[in-house]
């Protein structure tokens, strides 16, 4: 049931049957029926009774509270040490959904369409934008998430072991490794639960890990956070930002640098696209390649910092990550003995027991003071946050 709809029945950049192709309107009755030529341009609401799946409220509770806590995390950091930089990665986290996700609706729209089919269709939640297209949760799930694993590679002291150059390197890599785990296991969920649907018609989407392809695995999970975090490097890594307006640029750049450096690693899939003939065996065993090769470089870094535990502050700052990520773990772990996933546990496994890992890790870090300088108004690389967060975490 609809509680409120915002309609604009004539505002449209195209027709809105340009929106409702025949195959989203497969996907979406896959679902149990998705809105499309009366959607709302704007915002919808739903009453979360009527939604398709119980767990559907769940998650979107879950993903609210990682994006709130995140931003709350990220001020709190930025009040306490005058280092506005992880509320910039905040910032830049939702600029970059909003640059990734619109294409991937509408590409006839964006003039795509001839490049881009629907490669998934998300279900109705609670709230939702873009005439029905983008949930909110969806939104906020960047934040809460991509936020989530930066400062937990944050915490592992990768810049203080490698240098600042090398360390950004690693240290991407890490936050894409970091993410990939927990990422993957709510991947996992949500064709089960109606959250969404895949077109696995599509080249690109053909190669799979139980019910979702290697693309979203990859290209979604470990390739576009390690080149959002390499972006977050670049354009905010550089020197202290002392107030809130001096990340804001940083952050719209960091949106569309994004998807620019993460050309190089989505290529194996491109491929896919561009063959007549591809050979799907042998991407399939780049992809586990390119899966293998992250993971071996953030345990590594797991076993460094193991050795050498880092110092993390009392109270919300120190809490945060660990936390946040122990409810994530423990949620999906209830959803997994209540209404187990089909045919994905031999990768759950994996997925979970790395995110074990990083989440024990940074937790035995002793509680205490960790020096810092104060950021000065203007300051430059004298006034760098000092201690084992590479970047003000």
């Amino acid at each position: 049931m609809n509680l409120f709809r915002i309609s604009m029945k004539n505002y449209s950049l195209r027709a809105v049957s340009d929106l409702c192709t025949d195959r989203f309107r497969e996907l979406a009755d896959s679902l149990g029926g998705v809105a499309c030529e009366d959607a709302s341009p704007f915002v919808y609401l739903r009453d979360p009774r009527d939604l398709a799946d119980v767990t559907m409220p769940v998650v979107e509770l879950l993903i609210l509270l990682g994006a709130v806590l995140a931003f709350r995390h990220a001020w709190v950091l930025r009040r306490d040490t005058g280092d506005a930089t992880n509320l910039g990665v905040c910032l830049a986290a939702v600029a970059y959904v909003l640059v990734l996700e619109p294409p991937l609706y509408f590409p006839a729209l964006f003039g795509i369409d001839d490049y881009v089919s629907a490669v998934f269709v998300h279900n109705e939640f609670t709230v939702g934008l873009l005439y029905h297209r983008l949930p909110l949760y969806i939104l906020l799930l960047y934040p809460a998430l991509v936020y989530l694993a930066w400062v937990l590679v944050q915490r592992l002291g990768v810049l203080e072991r490698h240098g600042r150059v090398r360390g950004a390197v690693i240290a991407s890599v890490c936050v894409g490794a970091v993410h990939q785990g927990f990422y993957s296991i709510f991947d996992q969920f949500g064709p089960d639960h109606l959250w969404w649907a895949w077109d696995t018609d599509t080249r690109t989407n053909a190669i799979l890990v139980g019910d979702v392809p290697m693309s979203s695995t990859v290209n979604f999970a470990l390739v576009m956070p390690t080149a959002f975090a390499l972006a977050c490097f670049l354009l905010l890594g550089r020197r202290v930002r002392p107030t809130t307006g001096s990340v804001v640029l940083p952050a719209i750049g960091i949106g569309f640098l994004t998807p620019l450096l993460s050309i190089p690693g989505q290529l194996p899939v491109t491929y896919l696209d561009l063959v007549d003939a591809p050979s799907y065996d042998a991407v399939r065993v780049v992809l586990w390649l390119m899966l293998v090769a992250a993971t071996a470089v953030l345990v590594r870094e797991l076993v460094a910092a193991w050795r050498a535990p880092t110092v993390r502050e009392p109270g919300l700052r120190g809490a945060y990550p660990t936390a946040y990520l122990a409810l994530w773990l423990a949620t999906f772990a209830i959803l997994a003995v209540v209404t187990p996933p089909a045919g994905v546990v031999a990768y759950l496994v994996p997925c979970y027991a790395l995110s074990l890992a990083v989440l024990v890790t940074v937790a035995r870090s002793p509680v205490g003071g960790v020096p810092r300088t104060r950021a000065r108004p203007g300051g430059g690389r004298g006034d760098r946050v000092v201690g084992r967060a590479p970047i003000g975490g």
